[in-house]
């Protein structure tokens, strides 16, 4: 299965403007704009960017007037910036423009839009982003009144357009809600999907989870081949199977791998949706009614291997929490390279949150993942604690930095919640004081003073 969100690298367009009157020292100061373009543009290209730039149609030579000067040259740098589908504009404000044609340029391209000039006292740098940026303030546009401003320092700067290429990403993408929401009566989980789709996300849309369960009846009939290769697969990699008499049979468990492939086969073809994260409601659908639990979709779906090799990892959540899987789609625009962990806050104290999930959340988390274990080394299959039947897909988390971020929503009004901790080894004092759900993953965050 493909993802674009694998393959779409953030891309940013850089603008630079030069003085339009006829003024002195003018083959110096477009020296000092290219050079100051060149060096912008391969920061950003050397931090993992695109850079759509439109300097390269507009110049073509190395000498004369450099910077955009003109109304003219700057329809032609927004026709060109558009070509190149940028998530976001810098413009370059090297010396003095006038506002106008930064103005303009901005909204052209009607994407979010940073100032970014030099630290040098040489030069007119700091009165133009000042004057272009004052400016902005005087319209009433979002991506003027917000434009963040940089001088000098490149590392914010990077740090913005990884943001709002993620935030590009979301609005561009699909959340797809496999048997919709409101499970087990929990009223957070209901949400207000136009107010969303209007700032937040490109679509939200539902599907029964029958789609799901006939694939799967489907492969346990004609293709146990597929199953035997997911089971060889997870053993060879380090993963324990602990089968039981009652919850965790080789039947029940063959019933659960085929339903994750069952998802695996609906998310490819629905690759022109471009599906960013999926729910799955499981409750009392699947768990009761097909007999057992779904546990294997929110482990393996956000994870970067399978039977086959490597694939894409797709963010997902359980119970139709869409609240949850926009903070996890979030998490994962931000940072594709590292799947993001879903859970309930399970127990907490002075020492740590304890996250876990019912039963599976991305595999990629837990502490054993080293190549010499094998990819899935530390991760143990039991039998659930409830649900008809199926396996519960277990780990303890492994230790690093975090971000955790919830969107909330109080009296109709959405809240992002934002926090920084570290995750910490789950020890034998942690787990005497777990009981109930103790075979589902879980992983200790400590938040310092924040808590």
């Amino acid at each position: 299965m493909d993802n674009i969100l694998t393959k779409k690298c953030p891309r940013v367009a850089v603008a630079s403007f030069t003085d339009p009157r006829s003024t002195s020292f003018s083959g110096e100061r477009e020296d000092f704009i290219r050079e100051g373009h060149a060096e912008l543009k391969g920061f950003l290209e050397s931090t993992g960017f695109e850079v759509v730039d439109p300097m390269v149609g507009l110049r073509g030579v190395e000498d004369g007037i450099y910077g955009i000067g003109s109304i003219a040259e700057v329809k032609r740098a927004a026709e060109l910036i558009k070509q190149g589908n940028a998530d976001c504009l810098v413009l370059g404000l090297w010396h003095w423009t006038e506002p106008e044609l930064a103005l303009r340029l901005a909204r052209l391209c009607d994407i979010p839009v940073a100032l970014y000039t030099a630290d040098d006292p040489k030069w007119a740098g700091a009165v133009c982003i000042t004057a272009v940026g004052s400016s902005m303030w005087e319209m009433d546009r979002p991506f003027f009144r917000h434009h963040f401003r940089v001088r000098g320092d490149m590392t914010p700067l990077a740090e913005w357009v990884r943001a709002q290429s993620a935030a590009s990403r979301l609005m561009e993408g699909t959340l797809l809600m496999w048997g919709g929401s409101y499970c087990l009566r929990m009223e957070h989980l209901r949400d207000d999907y136009a107010a969303l789709k209007s700032y937040f996300i490109g679509d939200i849309i539902t599907e029964d989870q029958f789609m799901l369960v006939r694939r799967a009846v489907d492969i346990l009939k004609n293709r146990t081949d597929r199953i035997a290769a997911f089971m060889n697969w997870a053993k060879s990699e380090g993963a324990m199977i602990e089968y039981d008499d009652k919850m965790l049979t080789r039947e029940t468990f063959e019933r659960q791998i085929a339903l994750h492939l069952a998802a695996v086969d609906r998310l490819s073809e629905l690759q022109q949706e471009d599906i960013i994260g999926v729910s799955i409601k499981c409750q009392p659908e699947l768990s009761v009614e097909y007999g057992v639990t779904a546990c294997m979709l929110p482990s393996f779906l956000p994870f970067g291997s399978g039977p086959e090799g490597p694939k894409a990892a797709v963010a997902t959540v359980c119970e139709g929490d869409t609240k949850g899987l926009i903070s996890c789609a979030m998490l994962h625009a931000l940072n594709p390279g590292m799947p993001p962990l879903f859970g309930d806050v399970k127990y907490f104290n002075d020492d740590a949150v304890i996250v876990s999930n019912c039963g599976g959340s991305s595999v990629a988390w837990a502490s054993g993942n080293n190549e010499n274990g094998g990819l899935l080394h530390g991760v143990s299959i039991k039998g659930q604690c409830q649900g008809d039947a199926g396996g519960a897909v277990g780990y303890h988390g492994k230790p690093g930095e975090v971000t955790v971020a919830r969107l909330i929503r109080i009296a109709g009004e959405y809240i992002m919640q934002l926090g920084l901790g570290d995750s910490i080894p789950i020890d034998e004092k942690i787990m005497s004081r777990i009981q109930w759900g103790e075979m589902w993953p879980h992983v200790a965050i400590n938040f310092g003073d924040m808590f």
